[in-house]
């Protein structure tokens, strides 16, 4: 049976922050001037990610040879030729090496710390080749290069949180066209992580149950709004998503933090990312997106929480009503966006 198109404004609360947004189909068909995509240079020529080290990039943080050669165990013969995947430090960083833990101090009524932390460059070597484009096993190294330096940094006595991103092109805040991810370890937990990580709380607190798998569970059944899904993970839109077609990406087995992954499960995910960012390509025209890993903090346990990837296409910019009341206006109901999905 054919979905009716969802038609009427319809609020619907977050399950686990408890953050209200509103569905409001008929914004979609409103009359508005269509903007023409902006795009990065494709130009190989002074692409600072083509050859790292030639470019002034220190030696890097991690180097990988491409998984067809032998796998993990990287070889120091030829970086400039041999590399698959290189972690650097970020030229620009957003924070700073530290050698002290900063403290919170109070400045008048209001309080801060320093800004210290780890602000890294992950890059895959093909100048044009995106995730979606990859093969599983370029894929599934490119989640092992992730874990690597995740485990690394979390280590350091002063980190409590790690954020691991990715930005396509420059509506999502890219500034270079060569594919890369970044990654920001950081000595706070940040304001988003926290109201999911409190929401998870209360929820297995009051049910004795995580609330993403009371949420993986309802929507398997329902099948709505799954997008994918395979042995290890389930690709689904969100039934409070924050912007038209938000797609998160579970594991089936519970657990808290990113880097319990084992290869098998890395390969997994790697075939499901492939397959959710090629629908999305597909479905809107190449967007603009980013996707970012929400894992459990580094240190302190939680054993309520369910770690998951979500992408957001850059589909709609924020106005008035999104800013003066921070509800989110989805124009494509998540309903009609996973039936759009599903058709690639």
């Amino acid at each position: 049976m054919m979905r009716k198109e969802t038609d009427g404004s319809e609020f619907r609360k977050d399950i686990v922050s408890g953050d209200w947004i509103l569905v409001a189909a008929k914004r979609a068909r409103r009359p508005h001037r269509k903007i023409k995509k902006v795009r990065l240079d494709p130009s190989k020529k002074n692409c600072p990610f083509d050859d790292p080290q030639f470019n002034g990039a220190p030696g890097p943080l991690l180097w990988l040879p491409h998984p067809a050669a032998k796998k993990h165990k990287p070889e120091y013969k030829n970086l400039s030729k041999d590399w698959w995947i290189q972690i650097v430090p970020n030229k620009f960083p957003a924070l700073e090496p530290h050698v002290t833990c900063p403290a919170e101090e109070p400045d008048g009524p209001y309080a801060k710390t320093k800004g210290v932390g780890f602000h890294e460059i992950i890059i895959t070597r093909d100048h044009k080749r995106r995730i979606s484009e990859m093969s599983p096993e370029e894929a599934e190294s490119l989640i092992y290069a992730y874990q690597d330096r995740y485990r690394t940094l979390a280590r350091e006595a002063c980190i409590h949180y790690i954020l691991i991103f990715h930005n396509q092109g420059p509506a999502a805040g890219a500034s270079i066209f060569h594919p890369h991810s970044q990654l920001i370890a950081m000595p706070i937990i940040p304001p988003d992580v926290s109201r999911s990580l409190e929401g998870s709380r209360l929820y297995y607190e009051r049910n004795k149950k995580c609330v993403h798998c009371a949420m993986i569970e309802w929507e398997i059944k329902k099948g709505e709004r799954v997008v994918y899904e395979n042995k290890k993970f389930v690709v689904l839109e969100p039934y409070a998503s924050r912007v038209s077609y938000e797609t998160r990406v579970f594991p089936k087995k519970h657990a808290g933090n990113f880097d319990e992954l084992d290869s098998e499960d890395r390969m997994s995910l790697a075939e499901t990312m492939i397959v959710s960012l090629k629908k999305i390509k597909k479905a809107l025209d190449d967007p603009d997106y980013n996707f970012f890993i929400h894992t459990a903090p580094v240190k302190d346990g939680a054993g309520h929480y369910h770690w998951h990837i979500e992408i957001l296409p850059k589909t709609s910019t924020w106005a008035g009503l999104e800013l003066g009341t921070g509800i989110e206006i989805v124009a494509v109901s998540p309903e009609d966006a996973a039936s759009e999905l599903k058709k690639y």
